[in-house]
């Protein structure tokens, strides 16, 4: 199955390095990360299992609570 998401512009992506420590610090700040991570899936150099590999990792991690850790 293709998914073909809409994607969000690098624009809306954060400009300073982001780190994170640990996966829950990752988690704790996802929405940080999350535009970064949409941006990369709508590079055009993406193979198709790369693409959909990415997105259903965007869409795990929004799923993802903190009562879930």
């Amino acid at each position: 199955m293709t998914i073909k998401p809409d994607f969000a512009p690098e624009a809306n992506a954060p400009h300073e390095p982001l780190t994170a420590r640990d996966v829950i610090d990752f988690h704790l700040r996802w929405d940080e990360f999350r535009p970064v991570a949409k941006s990369i899936h709508g590079l055009l150099d993406l193979s198709q299992d790369q693409a959909e590999t990415l997105y259903w990792l965007i869409e795990l991690s929004d799923r993802v609570h903190k009562d879930d850790l």
